[in-house]
């Protein structure tokens, strides 16, 4: 399907669908962000404790969001406009990423 290879940037919130989330992050709840420019990079946390961004679930299907205000916000992506964007697996990082809209 072609939404399981693009998320949705829009206020401050990155939307990943349920496809996606089972493809790359199955059993995760929380990732991290990573400014890798021209890249944002998302990093599955394996440990609980570890901190990071909870994985919420949005709906019954089990798409996700991630409230990411203020990382996106420290880039100045924090606008109402919605951005749709192609993700790739990077191998480096163990985690996916997505050029900055």
């Amino acid at each position: 399907m072609a939404d399981e290879q693009q998320v949705i940037l829009r206020n401050g919130n990155l939307y990943l669908s349920a496809q996606l989330y089972t493809a790359y992050f199955p059993g995760i709840q929380t990732v991290i962000l990573l400014d890798k420019s021209p890249y944002i990079v998302i990093m599955p946390v394996h440990q609980a404790g570890a901190g990071g961004l909870l994985m919420k679930i949005r709906n019954a299907k089990g798409d996700r969001v991630v409230h990411a205000l203020e990382f996106f916000r420290q880039l100045g992506l924090d606008g109402e406009s919605e951005s749709v964007l192609r993700v790739v697996w990077d191998s480096e990082y163990a985690a996916l990423k997505f050029r900055y809209p």
